[in-house]
Protein backbone atom coordinates (compact mmCIF):
# COMPACT_ATOMS: atom_id res chain seq x y z
CA UNK A 1 0.00 0.00 0.00
CA UNK A 2 1.58 3.41 -0.98
CA UNK A 3 2.01 5.90 1.55
CA UNK A 4 0.00 8.80 2.07
CA UNK A 5 2.25 12.37 2.16
CA UNK A 6 1.00 14.80 4.54
CA UNK A 7 -0.05 17.71 2.42
CA UNK A 8 2.27 21.01 3.28
CA UNK A 9 1.24 23.07 6.51
CA UNK A 10 -0.30 26.68 5.08
CA UNK A 11 2.95 29.14 4.73
CA UNK A 12 2.93 32.34 7.12
CA UNK A 13 2.73 35.57 4.81
CA UNK A 14 5.06 37.55 4.23
CA UNK A 15 4.68 40.57 6.48
CA UNK A 16 3.46 43.79 5.07
CA UNK A 17 5.23 46.30 4.11
CA UNK A 18 6.40 48.85 6.93
CA UNK A 19 7.02 52.85 7.13
CA UNK A 20 8.37 54.39 10.05
CA UNK A 21 7.86 58.07 9.94
CA UNK A 22 8.87 61.05 12.15
CA UNK A 23 10.96 63.70 13.56
CA UNK A 24 14.45 64.23 14.07
CA UNK A 25 15.87 62.12 16.78
CA UNK A 26 12.72 59.90 17.20
CA UNK A 27 14.74 57.06 15.75
CA UNK A 28 13.78 56.22 12.50
CA UNK A 29 16.41 54.96 10.82
CA UNK A 30 18.16 53.16 14.05
CA UNK A 31 14.18 51.28 15.16
CA UNK A 32 13.40 50.57 11.22
CA UNK A 33 16.81 48.75 11.24
CA UNK A 34 15.77 47.04 14.52
CA UNK A 35 12.67 45.78 13.07
CA UNK A 36 14.27 44.23 9.83
CA UNK A 37 16.70 42.48 12.16
CA UNK A 38 13.66 41.13 14.31
CA UNK A 39 11.87 40.12 11.61
CA UNK A 40 14.66 39.06 9.14
CA UNK A 41 13.69 41.54 6.51
CA UNK A 42 15.51 44.13 4.58
CA UNK A 43 15.79 48.07 5.47
CA UNK A 44 15.65 51.14 3.17
CA UNK A 45 16.89 54.00 3.97
CA UNK A 46 15.06 57.47 2.44
CA UNK A 47 18.19 59.72 3.92
CA UNK A 48 20.77 57.79 2.60
CA UNK A 49 18.83 57.15 -1.15
CA UNK A 50 18.52 60.79 -1.29
CA UNK A 51 22.20 61.91 -0.90
CA UNK A 52 22.87 59.17 -3.30
CA UNK A 53 20.55 60.80 -5.98
CA UNK A 54 21.79 63.99 -5.45
CA UNK A 55 25.51 62.69 -5.86
CA UNK A 56 26.81 63.91 -1.95
CA UNK A 57 27.82 62.83 1.30
CA UNK A 58 24.37 61.64 3.48
CA UNK A 59 25.16 63.72 6.69
CA UNK A 60 26.23 66.50 4.13
CA UNK A 61 23.48 66.80 2.07
CA UNK A 62 21.49 69.37 2.90
CA UNK A 63 23.59 71.98 3.19
CA UNK A 64 25.43 70.74 0.39
CA UNK A 65 22.51 71.46 -1.99
CA UNK A 66 19.89 73.81 0.02
CA UNK A 67 16.71 72.97 1.81
CA UNK A 68 14.57 73.15 -1.29
CA UNK A 69 16.60 71.15 -3.63
CA UNK A 70 17.05 68.25 -0.80
CA UNK A 71 13.51 68.26 -0.10
CA UNK A 72 12.16 67.94 -3.82
CA UNK A 73 14.81 64.95 -3.92
CA UNK A 74 13.64 63.56 -0.38
CA UNK A 75 10.35 63.47 -1.23
CA UNK A 76 11.37 61.94 -5.09
CA UNK A 77 12.89 59.24 -2.78
CA UNK A 78 9.48 59.00 -0.70
CA UNK A 79 7.64 58.36 -3.47
CA UNK A 80 10.19 55.88 -5.25
CA UNK A 81 10.16 53.61 -2.00
CA UNK A 82 7.04 53.55 -1.56
CA UNK A 83 5.76 52.48 -4.26
CA UNK A 84 9.05 49.65 -4.65
CA UNK A 85 8.21 48.64 -1.12
CA UNK A 86 4.15 47.25 -2.08
CA UNK A 87 5.94 45.71 -5.77
CA UNK A 88 7.26 42.68 -4.44
CA UNK A 89 3.96 42.02 -2.05
CA UNK A 90 1.79 41.67 -4.87
CA UNK A 91 3.91 40.15 -7.56
CA UNK A 92 5.03 37.36 -4.32
CA UNK A 93 8.83 38.13 -5.51
CA UNK A 94 11.18 38.47 -3.22
CA UNK A 95 12.02 42.11 -1.84
CA UNK A 96 15.19 43.71 -1.48
CA UNK A 97 17.96 42.39 0.28
CA UNK A 98 16.11 38.66 -0.47
CA UNK A 99 13.68 39.49 1.76
CA UNK A 100 10.63 38.25 1.01
CA UNK A 101 7.54 39.97 -0.74
CA UNK A 102 6.56 42.55 1.27
CA UNK A 103 8.97 42.42 4.01
CA UNK A 104 10.65 45.75 3.45
CA UNK A 105 11.38 48.41 6.34
CA UNK A 106 11.19 51.98 5.46
CA UNK A 107 12.76 54.55 7.22
CA UNK A 108 11.12 57.62 6.04
CA UNK A 109 11.64 60.31 8.28
CA UNK A 110 9.70 63.41 7.95
CA UNK A 111 11.44 66.30 5.97
CA UNK A 112 8.97 65.60 3.29
CA UNK A 113 5.62 66.17 4.98
CA UNK A 114 5.01 69.26 3.27
CA UNK A 115 5.77 67.70 0.09
CA UNK A 116 1.78 66.78 -1.03
CA UNK A 117 3.14 64.08 -4.14
CA UNK A 118 5.00 62.25 -0.85
CA UNK A 119 1.95 62.42 1.34
CA UNK A 120 -0.22 60.83 -1.26
CA UNK A 121 2.29 58.36 -2.05
CA UNK A 122 2.25 57.22 1.86
CA UNK A 123 -1.46 57.62 1.23
CA UNK A 124 -1.35 55.10 -1.69
CA UNK A 125 0.99 52.99 0.24
CA UNK A 126 -1.78 52.40 2.92
CA UNK A 127 -4.38 51.42 0.94
CA UNK A 128 -2.20 49.13 -0.91
CA UNK A 129 -1.67 47.10 1.91
CA UNK A 130 1.37 48.59 3.80
CA UNK A 131 1.57 50.21 7.34
CA UNK A 132 2.88 53.10 9.00
CA UNK A 133 3.77 54.13 12.14
CA UNK A 134 5.07 57.15 13.33
CA UNK A 135 8.03 57.34 16.14
CA UNK A 136 7.79 60.46 18.18
CA UNK A 137 9.36 61.51 21.69
CA UNK A 138 9.49 64.80 24.48
CA UNK A 139 11.00 68.24 22.97
CA UNK A 140 13.25 67.99 25.48
CA UNK A 141 14.50 64.30 24.40
CA UNK A 142 14.44 65.34 20.64
CA UNK A 143 16.22 68.43 21.36
CA UNK A 144 19.30 66.56 22.97
CA UNK A 145 19.45 64.17 20.54
CA UNK A 146 20.07 66.85 17.89
CA UNK A 147 22.30 68.57 19.93
CA UNK A 148 20.66 71.55 21.19
CA UNK A 149 21.00 70.16 24.79
CA UNK A 150 23.38 73.19 25.64
CA UNK A 151 23.09 75.41 28.31
CA UNK A 152 21.00 78.05 26.36
CA UNK A 153 22.25 81.76 25.84
CA UNK A 154 20.14 84.50 24.20
CA UNK A 155 21.86 84.07 20.58
CA UNK A 156 20.32 80.02 21.00
CA UNK A 157 17.29 80.96 22.45
CA UNK A 158 15.67 81.79 19.10
CA UNK A 159 17.20 78.83 17.22
CA UNK A 160 15.47 76.24 19.70
CA UNK A 161 12.32 77.96 19.75
CA UNK A 162 12.23 77.28 15.78
CA UNK A 163 13.20 73.58 16.07
CA UNK A 164 10.68 72.78 18.84
CA UNK A 165 8.01 74.71 16.57
CA UNK A 166 9.30 72.46 13.91
CA UNK A 167 9.22 69.49 16.01
CA UNK A 168 5.83 70.08 16.65
CA UNK A 169 4.76 70.76 13.16
CA UNK A 170 6.04 67.38 12.29
CA UNK A 171 4.68 64.94 14.64
CA UNK A 172 0.96 66.71 14.24
CA UNK A 173 2.01 65.89 10.56
CA UNK A 174 2.41 62.45 11.09
CA UNK A 175 0.38 61.75 13.52
CA UNK A 176 -2.34 62.64 11.30
CA UNK A 177 -0.51 60.02 8.36
CA UNK A 178 0.34 57.53 10.91
CA UNK A 179 -2.00 54.27 12.00
CA UNK A 180 -0.05 54.70 15.54
CA UNK A 181 2.34 56.51 17.54
CA UNK A 182 5.02 55.18 19.39
CA UNK A 183 7.26 56.84 22.41
CA UNK A 184 11.04 56.46 22.12
CA UNK A 185 11.86 58.61 24.83
CA UNK A 186 12.73 56.53 27.04
CA UNK A 187 13.43 53.17 25.09
CA UNK A 188 16.45 51.46 22.92
CA UNK A 189 15.90 51.24 19.54
CA UNK A 190 15.35 47.69 20.31
CA UNK A 191 12.63 48.03 22.28
CA UNK A 192 10.69 50.71 20.57
CA UNK A 193 10.91 48.31 17.86
CA UNK A 194 8.98 45.12 19.96
CA UNK A 195 6.79 47.91 20.42
CA UNK A 196 6.05 48.33 16.78
CA UNK A 197 6.23 44.84 16.40
CA UNK A 198 3.38 44.24 19.03
CA UNK A 199 1.17 46.96 17.72
CA UNK A 200 1.66 44.97 14.23
CA UNK A 201 0.34 42.39 15.64
CA UNK A 202 3.73 40.41 14.39
CA UNK A 203 5.97 38.21 17.15
CA UNK A 204 9.08 39.21 17.33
Amino acid sequence: MAQEVAAPGPQRPAPAPLALIGPPGAGCRSVAAAVARLRGQAVADVAGRTAEALGVAAEHALVAVGEQAYRRAEAAAVVEALAEALEPAAAGQEGAGGAPGGGVVLALGSGWVDQAEARRALEAFRAGGGRVVALGAQGRVLASRNGLNAPRSVALGPVHHQFISMLRQREEACRALAETVIDTSTTSPEQAARRVLEHLGTPS
